[in-house]
């Protein structure tokens, strides 16, 4: 049970990183922020304007690293397809999803509060690799218990 949920979970993220990815390097990061803004606005009822994705230098710096949040996105949709889910690759691409959301956090203490959007991804990213942790861990040990019971 805690395999599918991390799978779901695992499969959940890469087609959510290879989309939002693809987004952002298609139709750039204005574009793409203001999307998922919008949304938020709908949700919360916010109606803060998302701004400072227009320069060249941001819309050029995002587009470059959308190439490495694409991979990332590969990286974890074929791994959710292993058959082997106690593998060591779980837990570093859980925390480089971590890691991403303390660097949020960060931006968040050391310049100001960003539009809510990013308040809110930035929840996820330090709640959902805690989850997904805690699912790995207890695979990993039900694979263990069904080892020294054969």
């Amino acid at each position: 049970r805690s395999n599918v949920l991390l799978r779901f979970c695992l499969l959940a993220l890469g087609i959510s990183a290879i989309g939002i990815g693809a987004s952002m390097m298609l139709l750039g990061p204005d574009a793409t922020g203001r999307f998922f803004a919008g949304i938020v606005e709908l949700v919360l009822q916010n109606n803060i304007e998302l701004t400072g994705f227009t320069s060249a230098d941001v819309d050029s710096e995002l587009r470059f690293y959308a190439v490495f949040w694409i991979a990332y996105g590969v990286i974890l949709v074929r791994t959710s397809r292993s058959s082997d889910l106690t593998t060591r690759t779980v837990p570093i691409l859980v925390g480089l999803f971590f890691t991403g959301g303390v660097g949020r956090l960060l931006s968040f203490l050391s310049v100001g509060q960003p539009h809510t959007l990013f308040i809110a991804l930035m929840i996820v990213e330090l709640v959902l690799p805690v989850l997904m942790i805690i699912l790995w861990q207890l695979g990993r040990r039900k694979a263990e218990a069904s080892e020294k019971a054969v």
